[in-house]
């Protein structure tokens, strides 16, 4: 008899009972489809990564364009008030900073001189040592990335009460000297991490040294030029061209001039006992003791030999016998010290004259003045005398 077909199972086919494996194809199917779903997860965050690259690389980029026009701003400066207001006030603008620091050594006080008269909207801190220097950068002199951690480090680089919470310090290094420092702030504790890398901030570190150091030298050879080598006042030069622009502005604004003319007395007799060695330290010495009776805006220069004359804008006689009396009782009391260690005492002679309401140049109130500094001396010497007109001056004021 012929075989009969096998019935089928009541089970249903091999592959479709419980437990049963199935196919091959089956499997395949499935690990397509999940290498298809993980493939195109990976897609994905290569591209969010690469993307993240991209906004990474174009901030970099711009990051890049601020810093290298700000070096050349840097290096194109012609003056140190312009150097200072870069530094504090368009990098603060241009870094969305919320506070900017400049601190200088100024051990000799060469800035403390000269940056007064300077028109900048914000000054540098000048140092007279090294010491807060060192607090903030120790022995390492590298840029420094601090937060909110380091909270004593931001009042000190900042001053207390400040809303700082992270900043960049960034040492301001010459020849091998650390000659100040630069310090950004923010107030997202987050802008500077300590993590983060330096490499933009150390270059401008360094090319904000060289322009500091750049200008430094230029003031130096600027303040030379008018400068009296000696004595560290203004010199005859600098004098007749500021004279001229005072009286100019004193006629146009109807406000008092005074001029003092002061004589150092026998100084051919000091020179002659003790050496010009000495002669030298004396005229140096009252040149310091005139510049500390003055203030800002008072002109002291040296006009020649041991005389000296000062100009006081927007003084009256009164004022001008003040200032002139405490300058003559200052030399007087002063001991002198000589190169050998030795002391000794001068005095000085002051002419005083006060700027004519109908003058039509500076030389009339010189010339009054020098006058009346004759008249000191053949009054006795170590004394103030006013010019005649300047007592009348001063009795018809009101």
């Amino acid at each position: 008899m012929p075989d009969r077909p096998a019935s089928p199972s009541p089970d249903g086919p091999a592959w479709e009972r419980p437990g049963a494996r199935p196919a091959f194809g089956a499997v395949r199917l499935e690990e397509v489809a999940m290498n298809e779903n993980d493939a195109q997860a990976q897609v994905q965050e290569l591209r969010r990564q690469l993307q993240s690259l991209l906004e990474a690389a174009k901030a970099n980029e711009r990051k890049l364009d601020r810093f290298d026009a700000l070096e050349r701003r840097l290096i194109a400066v012609g003056s140190m008030e312009e150097l200072v207001n870069l530094l504090l006030v368009d990098c603060r603008a241009d870094f969305n900073l919320d506070a900017a620091e400049l601190w200088l050594l100024d051990p000799d006080e060469e800035l403390r001189r000269a940056l007064p008269a300077l028109p900048m909207v914000k000054a540098p801190q000048l140092l007279d040592s090294h010491v807060p220097l060192r607090a903030l950068f120790g022995a390492a002199r590298t840029t420094r990335l601090i937060g909110p951690a380091d909270a004593p480090l931001l009042a000190q680089a900042f001053g207390e009460g400040s809303p700082v919470r992270s900043a960049a310090l960034l040492p301001l290094i010459r020849q091998g000297l650390l000659i100040g420092s630069l310090h950004f702030g923010s107030r997202d504790p987050e802008r500077y991490d300590a993590e983060s890398g330096t490499k933009f901030l150390d270059r401008l570190s360094a090319i904000a040294a060289i322009a500091i150091e750049s200008m430094l030298n230029r003031e130096r050879l600027r303040r030379a030029g008018m400068t009296d080598g000696l004595t560290g006042v203004h010199n005859r030069r600098y004098f007749d061209h500021r004279s001229l622009i005072e009286f100019s502005q004193a006629v146009r604004h109807r406000y008092p001039l005074a001029c003092l003319f002061l004589d150092i007395d026998h100084f051919k007799a000091i020179n002659d006992r003790h050496g010009h060695p000495v002669g030298d330290e004396v005229l140096r010495q009252v040149g310091g003791l005139i510049q500390r009776s003055l203030r800002t805006g008072d002109l002291a220069a040296r006009y020649g030999g041991e005389e000296f004359v000062v100009l006081l804008p927007r003084t009256d006689l009164a004022g001008a016998c003040e200032v002139a009396e405490r300058i003559r009782l200052m030399v007087q009391e002063a001991p002198f010290v000589t190169p050998e260690g030795g002391t000794l005492s001068a005095t000085l002679s002051v002419g005083l004259a006060m700027l004519p309401a109908q003058a039509t140049s500076f030389a009339e109130l010189l010339g009054a003045a020098d006058r009346a500094l004759y008249g000191a001396k053949r009054g006795g010497r170590n004394r103030t005398v006013a010019d005649e007109v300047a007592g009348d001056a001063a009795a018809a004021a009101p």
